[in-house]
């Protein structure tokens, strides 16, 4: 493997497929994982006259990274036969159905997309339930998937939503893929899932002593087991560049491309969350808890999973906020300036750092698309309240970083329920690099914050050291070790006792928000 490194250095081209940002990122593996520069560009996502569906552009994703690519490679005069290997990060729980010649037969379905409610309620809405599901499809799916397809965002349900609304174009379909998956078809020919997006489908064989797909949860669900491609380790190079291909990157022919991982690994990987028992929180357009567990863990009491990645003795055990980041770039929009033009994040970090602590009584919730942990209600929506004739914009923002928080510290509650969490809690994301919210997130929780050097660029660095390891450079173990931390937060115990009295308010008025809408 060591004949794809093509000089002493080893150079890496990464992409980060999300739901409100592509990020372009070229990293030099040496004896740490080195950031070189970054592009970002804003995705367009389309949302259905009803609010409910949410769909992106599949031509928009390739010509993005097509052009980044070439930028970075002339932004930094590096030439492409330098280019040791590519591959990805990317969003889960997309829904991307292909034809026999792998052109989209309809717009991608993000994970935010909701329009599945009948398909979803139709399978486990009868019967004896429990949390709401038929106990016996539940106690199928766990004994040969050890994932349930719960919630209305689920792929398995947008499938069949364009089975029974579009079937027209459903007939076109041959593979069911995910976002990576996708992309790993646009670069390589290949129609493939890996380890991960297979498992999150529902549909990955997980009893003992079995692999591959589920045939019977597959008849169980109605999805065509034609439709679900070969199984791919994620540290697999699944094939090198084409002639045609690589002119459309600017890279060479035969540039390896190894086959990445989903968001939820990526990101604890580039955070160097890769011990057992390590918790990390990410705070990009969406958040996340996750602590690296040993074993297959789901519990519906919680909303939380623990899913596969790319080291095969690990699992990452997380739940999700859909609107952590969001809820701030809303603030931050809101608030906007005289000349319409938005506070950067220096502006808003000193807005918030003269804000005190609780708001002046402000408080808000993190809903502006529903919840999914611990507990999953695509209805629920943010509230605002407190507010009064000395409410300021410093106020505004600080109550939205303060909500964000409080139900991070909800997550990593719920979490610490069921598996030991880290003392220390690494942290990335977009709104990592705000260091007063490092201190905050320390203070609410209770816990000592890490935070990463360039933390919202963790997922394309964790696909970087997939990268390597599929090439041979690195190994699972190494990877801790290669991640840099750049600042650390300690909670402030009398900041901490007063966030303590207003996270029991939080919980509150959350129990009384969900009564309006169940």
């Amino acid at each position: 493997m060591d004949c794809f490194i093509r000089d002493d250095k080893m150079y890496l081209m990464t992409y980060d497929i999300g739901t409100s940002f592509i990020k372009t990122t070229l990293t030099n593996v040496t004896d740490k994982i080195e950031f070189v520069g970054a592009t970002v560009v804003g995705t367009h996502n389309t949302t259905t006259e009803d609010r409910r569906g949410n769909e992106q552009n599949a031509d928009e994703w390739w010509d993005t990274i097509c052009r980044s690519t070439k930028e970075l490679l002339k932004n930094y005069s590096i030439s492409s036969d330098q280019i040791n290997g590519i591959s990805f990060c990317s969003q889960l729980s997309g829904t991307v159905l292909v034809d026999e010649n792998g052109n989209v037969v309809r717009p991608p379905m993000t994970f935010l997309d909701r329009r599945a409610d009948k398909e979803f309620k139709e399978y486990f809405d009868t019967g004896l339930r429990i949390h709401g599901l038929n106990i016996w499809k539940l106690l199928k799916a766990i004994h040969h998937t050890k994932m349930v397809p719960v919630g209305t965002y689920h792929p398995i349900w947008k499938y069949k939503w364009v089975q029974n609304n579009e079937p027209e174009i459903f007939a076109k379909v041959r593979y069911f893929l995910d976002v990576g998956d996708y992309m790993l078809y646009k670069t390589t020919g290949r129609f493939v899932r890996t380890e991960d997006s297979a498992f999150c489908s529902a549909l990955n064989d997980c009893r003992e002593d079995h692999s591959g797909w589920s045939l019977e949860m597959a008849k169980a669900y109605g999805i065509d087991k034609n439709h679900l491609p070969e199984i791919v380790k994620c540290t697999d190079i699944i094939g090198h560049l084409s002639a045609e291909v690589a002119e459309q990157l600017g890279l060479s022919e035969g540039t390896p491309v190894i086959a990445g991982a989903g968001d939820v690994s990526m990101v604890a990987i580039g955070s160097g969350n890769t011990k057992k028992n390590m918790t990390g929180i990410y705070c990009g357009t969406s958040g996340s808890v996750c602590t690296v567990v040993h074993r297959e863990m789901q519990f519906s009491d919680i909303m939380m999973i623990s899913i596969k990645g790319p080291n095969p003795s690990q699992k990452y055990f997380y739940g999700e906020l859909e609107t952590a980041g969001k809820c701030f770039a809303w603030a931050r929009h809101l608030i906007g300036k005289m000349d319409e033009t938005e506070y950067s994040y220096e502006e808003c970090a000193l807005l918030i750092s003269k804000a005190v602590p609780g708001s002046r009584g402000l408080l808000f919730t993190p809903f502006l698309h529903g919840c999914k942990t611990p507990f999953e209600n695509g209805d629920i929506r943010s509230s605002l309240s407190g507010i009064n004739l000395e409410t300021n914009k410093g106020d505004l923002l600080r109550a939205v970083v303060e909500g964000i928080c409080y139900h991070f510290r909800w997550m990593l509650e719920s979490q610490a329920k069921k598996c030991k969490i880290s003392d220390t809690i690494r942290f990335a994301g977009g709104l990592a690099r705000i260091n007063v919210l490092g201190q905050i997130l320390a203070d609410i929780t209770g816990h000592a914050i890490e935070v990463v050097k360039h933390p919202q660029y963790v997922g394309a660095l964790g696909a970087s050291a997939i990268a390597a390891i599929g090439l041979g450079k690195l190994k699972f173990e190494d990877i801790h070790n290669y991640i840099e931390v750049a600042n650390t937060y300690k909670p402030n115990q009398e900041t901490h006792e007063i966030y303590n009295k207003l996270y029991t308010k939080y919980l509150d008025k959350v129990k009384s928000d969900r009564k309006l809408v169940d």
